[in-house]
């Protein structure tokens, strides 16, 4: 079948929109009021792979079906004139307008968290300047000051002005200073033109604006799972080293690295190629293994490895020894190549030596090559990781002494009361623990290294990958002890709750995946695009922000929705 040009594949997506029941219930939207007027306003973008999207919009006193047509007619012409290469288009409709000023404007963003102001903003009542939601944050409209203070950006705006073709990008705050401004919500429409060939209804306003509805979260999560998966794939370089991340809204390459995460990354995106088994992952594993391996793998004794993190002052750190493991491991899992395991038993010896004999503790930090102790204690997740780590060679290898050594450092865990971190590491752990010895002490610990801190989570407003793998590890831990029938350990533990914080995380933090409706308002989409990101550090996407949500969402894709099937089943 021959190919559609840009203008057929633009006139079926309009010819679909128009056809689409979701058409209709644009008539029954109330147009926004301003002053004393009705006025229907459409904005209209047509976004591409290599480049921001162009976004046109119309005003119009009849209808938003006449304002539509305009606004189609628009970027028909620039599509005829200029023939880009489109991907994704995107209809958003006004829905609502609040007259302000700026200064009272400058006054409410100062009390946002960055990223997090969701308005479109109008600078007149024609709306002729004026702009989207996802243009004002996905071009840094609104900045830090050197004062800290939240506020516009003139340069910003001015930029993405000229670069534009607007007529004036002479912008400046003070022109604007005395007069009104207009923000505004949408209500948007989504067409891919390379995938389903269907509209999709965004939400309006609130946190996850702009961002798909999912109807089907099962089908939504397994896309997702995929797409993250791949992403990952995708940021392997030809050596073996990832591309460490991006700050998404001018396409700035992250240039530090840490080769803890490059391990903890690989792990989860095996955990993905267990779900979607694309064989061009394991090879990519293996690739970045052997970087693993060649340039960061040192030996302090024959049979006693350490990884070192020459990025970041050569220092040995406790964390990279566990995520090297467990990245090993798991690759020896799913492929059954078992050529690693030798470097993997070596790094553990490694984490072994790193325990102090004076209070039982693991050292942090070593520094490279001396190997003199740099820091007793970094951060609370390196205990959580290697243990886990230990678990999962055990599970490899069944040489006990790694098993022992997890009982034995469980004792302290549980005496100085580790679960008060919440640290998602320490769940794994201990829920893994709990398949080989079934102590009431272990379910205790694990059921309180989670209930605390479930309310907070339920309502965090910021994505927070870790809540839903720490969750899920809970979840997981509470059906084994129903499952062995110790309810009397869930006496105190609000079961309800739990539940309802897995799942309101799990549809939650897909605001935080780039979705090509968001990632065609930065400065390079498919950077980007099917990342996971960070809002408030500037829509970062690097690839432990990927690597955790990922993980949580095969925990909830595993064993979560599985529950949910059977529950609806049940019900019929």
């Amino acid at each position: 079948m021959e190919k559609m040009t840009n203008l057929q594949q633009f006139k079926t997506a309009v010819e679909r929109f128009q056809t689409n029941k979701r058409s209709q219930s644009i008539k029954e939207l109330l147009p926004p009021v301003i002053g004393n007027q009705s006025k229907y306003i459409v904005f209209l973008s047509i976004g591409q792979h290599n480049q921001r999207a162009k976004v046109f919009h119309h005003v119009s006193e009849q209808s938003y079906e006449k304002a539509q047509e305009r606004v189609m007619d628009k970027a028909f012409k620039w599509l005829l004139k200029y023939q880009p290469n489109f991907t994704f288009v995107k209809l958003d409709y006004v829905t609502n307008v609040e007259e302000t000023t700026l200064l009272k404007l400058q006054t409410k963003i100062a009390k946002y968290r960055k990223n997090y102001f969701r308005k479109g903003i109008a600078f007149d009542s024609d709306f002729s300047l004026s702009f989207l939601e996802q243009e004002v944050n996905g071009n840094a409209f609104i900045r830090e000051a050197k004062n800290g203070v939240m506020g516009i950006d003139e340069l910003n705006i001015r930029h993405y002005l000229k670069v534009n073709r607007y007529k004036v990008f002479n912008f400046t705050v003070n022109a604007y200073a005395q007069k009104n401004i207009y923000l505004f919500d949408t209500q948007g429409y989504f067409f891919d033109v390379t995938e389903n060939r269907k509209w999709t209804e965004l939400y309006s306003g609130g946190l996850a604006n702009g961002i798909r509805k999912a109807p089907n979260l099962k089908r939504e999560i397994e896309q997702i799972t995929k797409k993250s998966t791949l992403f990952l794939e995708q940021e392997i370089t030809s050596s073996g080293k990832f591309n460490y991340g991006y700050f998404s809204a001018f396409d700035k390459k992250i240039g530090t690295y840490n080769i803890l995460r490059h391990s903890s990354s690989l792990y989860s995106m095996l955990e993905g190629y267990e779900v979607i088994g694309d064989k061009k992952i394991l090879a990519s594993a293996k690739k970045s293994i052997d970087y693993l391996i060649s340039t960061s793998l040192v030996y302090r004794h024959e049979e006693t490895a350490y990884i070192v993190d020459k990025a970041n002052a050569d220092e040995i750190k406790l964390g990279s020894n566990a995520t090297a493991i467990l990245a090993i491991t798991k690759y020896t899992e799913v492929s059954q190549d078992k050529s690693y395991i030798a470097y993997a038993q070596h790094l553990a010896n490694g984490i072994l030596e790193m325990r102090n004999k004076e209070d039982g503790h693991y050292t942090h930090v070593l520094q490279y090559p001396t190997f003199d102790v740099k820091d007793k204690f970094r951060i609370i997740y390196y205990e959580g990781e290697a243990v886990f780590s230990l678990l999962r060679l055990y599970q490899i290898d069944n040489d006990k002494k790694w098993l022992d050594e997890v009982v034995d450092y469980f004792e302290i865990f549980i005496a100085e009361d580790y679960w008060k971190h919440h640290d998602h590491w320490l769940s794994y752990a201990v829920n893994e623990l709990t398949d080989y010895i079934s102590d009431d002490k272990y379910y205790q610990f694990g059921l309180k290294n989670c209930a605390d801190k479930l309310d907070f989570m339920y309502h965090r407003e910021t994505t927070f990958p870790t809540f839903l793998e720490l969750t899920m590890a809970a979840y997981k831990m509470l059906r084994k002890i129903k499952a062995e029938n110790k309810d009397y350990l869930l006496i105190d533990f609000d079961e309800t709750l739990l539940i309802q914080t897995i799942d309101k995380r799990a549809e939650y933090q897909r605001v935080g995946f780039m979705y090509p409706e968001l990632a065609m308002y930065f400065k390079t989409p498919e950077t980007v695009l099917n990342g996971f990101f960070i809002r408030h550090h500037s829509f970062r996407v690097r690839i432990d922000d990927v690597e955790h949500n990922l993980s949580g969402y095969i925990q909830y894709l595993l064993h979560r929705i599985p529950d949910i099937e059977k529950k609806a089943l049940a019900t019929v």
